[in-house]
């Protein structure tokens, strides 16, 4: 998975609670909402602020949390520590929760309809069988969690997504953004 990939993926997991967390009750919550990105350079900016800002807090209860050679953060909370979204509750508190991605529009999802287009056909000259997306159209006014996608139809067909992914990377939300926004 890329730098950005890897950020967005652990943002994203850090606010739908997708990373084990201990007792979320135990702090309330800051009142101040993430930061929301109206753009991936603006998302970039926040967390690259954030993220220093929130090691420096765990480590200063005791978390291990290190910051990654692709900007995500490593070992958020110490054992034992009540968490909040599967961070540090104190922390959260003391410096907020992660910004949140860009919000999907129908730009950015036909830019990542193309990168996926490229990707599949990638995926193609190495052997894997991947079906014919439907039209651009019809997948960016019915997008959701189960829409065509090259590495899932790796996924289900019980091959290595890992080794795929490899040879043909996941698309890059940057450029699909950039890619969605025309010339």
């Amino acid at each position: 998975m890329t730098r950005s990939g890897r950020r967005i993926l652990f943002s994203a997991c850090l606010l739908f609670g997708a990373v084990g967390c201990t007792d979320d009750a135990a702090v309330p919550a800051s009142n101040a909402p993430a930061e929301a990105a109206s753009n991936y350079g603006e998302f970039d900016r926040l967390f690259a602020d954030w993220a220093p800002r929130y090691v420096e807090c765990a480590r200063s209860h005791g978390a291990d949390a290190r910051l990654t050679e692709d900007g995500g953060v490593q070992n958020a909370y110490a054992p034992g520590r009540p968490t909040t979204q599967g961070l540090d509750a104190q922390c959260v508190q003391e410096v907020g929760l992660p910004p949140e991605v860009p919000a999907l529009n129908d730009q950015f999802l036909a830019g990542l309809f193309e990168l996926y287009v490229v990707q599949a056909q990638s995926l193609r000259e190495q052997g894997y069988m991947i079906a014919e997306p439907p039209s651009q159209k019809v997948w960016v006014e019915g997008y959701d969690g189960e829409s065509w996608n090259p590495l899932m139809e790796v996924h289900r067909a019980g091959r290595d997504v890992a080794q795929a992914d490899r040879l043909c990377p996941q698309p890059d939300p940057r450029e699909a953004e950039r890619s969605g926004s025309g010339p």
